[in-house]
C-alpha cells in the first residue's frame, strides 16, 4: 500500500510533532504547520540549486540525525531528488549537508555546495564563509509556500540501500498514535515507518547519546512511546 506521502496531513495537524532534544538541554517543539513551513522553504532553497531528479543531497549525520537535516530530507524526497544517507559520498555530482564543525570534512570536499546549518535550535545564522552555504540565515528567506508540486518522487539511500520509503504495510487512515522516538539515526528498513508517522501527523522525538533512563525521563514528560528506532546505548 502507498502511503499519502505529502503535506496536507501534517499541516492541519495541531500541537508538536518534530519534538527536538539535542545536547546541553537544548531543545524544540515543532507544530505540524510549522514542519510543513520548513520543509517548503527548503524546497525554496533547494530548487535555487536545481532540485529536481538529478539533484542529490549527500547527508553523512555526523552528530545524528537533526531536525533541520531531517526537514531538508523531505524537501528533497517530496520534491523529486535523491538523498543519500551514508559515511561516504555518492559517486555522482552532489550537494552535501553538514552541521557546523564538519563543513572541512574529506567526506564533503568533492561537493558542488556544501550546505552549514547551525544545530543550536534558536540559532539564526551559521558562522562559515562565503565558501559554504549558510542554511540558518538563508533558508529563512524563501516562503513558508511552495507552489511546485511535491509528488514524493524522491529516491532515498541508506547505507547503500534504496529505501522503498513511501510504501506502508498499514490500512490505517488515522492519526498515528504513541510517540516514536529516534536516537541518533533511524536504522535503514525503519525510514519508511519513521517518515510515514510524521508525516501522517504523529509524534517524533529526535535525540541523540542518551540511555534508556534519558528517554524514559523524556517519555515522561512527553507522553507514551509507540516505538523506538536507531541505536540505544544500554
Amino acid at each position: 500500500m502507498e502511503a499519502d506521502m505529502d503535506l496536507s496531513v501534517i499541516a492541519r495537524t495541531g500541537g508538536p510533532v518534530l519534538i527536538w532534544r539535542g545536547p546541553d538541554f537544548d531543545r524544540l517543539d515543532l507544530t505540524g504547520p510549522v514542519v510543513s513551513n520548513w520543509v517548503n522553504k527548503g524546497v525554496g532553497l533547494f530548487g535555487d540549486y536545481d532540485l529536481g531528479p538529478e539533484f542529490t543531497l549527500f547527508a553523512p549525520l555526523p552528530e545524528g540525525l537533526h531536525w533541520r537535516e531531517l526537514v531538508s530530507v523531505l524537501s528533497v524526497l517530496l520534491a523529486g531528488g535523491r538523498v543519500v544517507i551514508a559515511n561516504e559520498a555518492p559517486d555522482e555530482d552532489f550537494m552535501a549537508l553538514v552541521p557546523f564543525g564538519h563543513e572541512d570534512d574529506d567526506q564533503v570536499s568533492d561537493a558542488d555546495e556544501v550546505f552549514v546549518f547551525n544545530p543550536p535550535a534558536l540559532a539564526l545564522s551559521t558562522p562559515v564563509d562565503a565558501d559554504f552555504v549558510d542554511v540558518n540565515s538563508a533558508i529563512r528567506a524563501y516562503p513558508d509556500v511552495t507552489a511546485r508540486r511535491l509528488d514524493a518522487s524522491g529516491i532515498l539511500e541508506v547505507d547503500g540501500q534504496v529505501i522503498d520509503w513511501t510504501k506502508s504495510e498499514s490500512t490505517d487512515a488515522t492519526r498515528p498514535q504513541g510517540l516514536l522516538a529516534s536516537n541518533s539515526t533511524p536504522l535503514p528498513g525503519e525510514w519508511p515507518r519513521f517518515l510515514q508517522h510524521l508525516l501522517g501527523g504523529g509524534e517524533v522525538l529526535l535525540t541523540s547519546r542518551v540511555d534508556d533512563a534519558r528517554i524514559t525521563d523524556l517519555a515522561a514528560g512527553l507522553g507514551v512511546v509507540h516505538g523506538t528506532l536507531g541505536t540505544w546505548t544500554k
